[in-house]
C-alpha cells in the first residue's frame, strides 16, 4: 500500500475546517451567513459534496430535528498547505418560535465529502433567540 492510500485510509492529513458565522444570534425569519475555510492537509483532496443543516435538539427527549438543510455537489480542489473559502446562506425558519421551549438547543451541522469514505464533520452551537 502506497504512504497516499495509507494516510488517506487513516484520515491522517485530511484538511481542518473553521466555520465562521456573520452573527452570535439569529431569530426567527432571519439569514444564517456563514463561511466554512478550508486548509488543505498533507496530500491533494477534492471535496465532491458538502452538507449545510440547521439542527434543534430536545434536550428533555433526546429528539434531533433537521430544521433547514442545504447540500452542494462539487468538485472543488484542496492543496496542500492552502486555504480556501466556501461561503453559504442558511435560512432559520420563521415558525421556530412556535416549535420551541427552553429546552431546545441549536446547532450547524456540517459535513464535506471528499469521496472514498472521507468526510470531515462538524457542529457548530448556534443560539436563537424565540422572544
Amino acid at each position: 500500500m502506497m504512504l497516499k492510500d495509507y494516510l488517506t485510509k487513516m484520515k491522517i492529513g485530511l484538511p481542518k475546517t473553521m466555520v465562521h458565522l456573520d452573527r452570535d444570534v439569529y431569530v426567527a425569519g432571519s439569514v444564517i451567513n456563514g463561511t466554512i475555510e478550508i486548509k488543505g492537509g498533507l496530500i491533494k483532496n477534492k471535496i465532491k459534496r458538502y452538507d449545510i443543516d440547521l439542527i434543534s435538539t430536545d434536550t428533555h427527549d433526546s429528539i434531533e430535528e433537521t430544521l433547514n438543510s442545504h447540500s452542494v455537489f462539487c468538485s472543488l480542489e484542496c492543496c496542500p498547505n492552502q486555504t480556501g473559502k466556501i461561503s453559504f446562506l442558511l435560512n432559520v425558519p420563521d415558525d421556530i418560535q412556535h416549535i420551541s421551549n427552553d429546552f431546545f438547543n441549536y446547532s450547524l451541522s456540517i459535513n464535506i465529502d471528499f469521496g472514498n469514505a472521507n468526510n470531515i464533520t462538524q457542529n457548530v452551537p448556534i443560539l436563537i433567540d424565540r422572544h
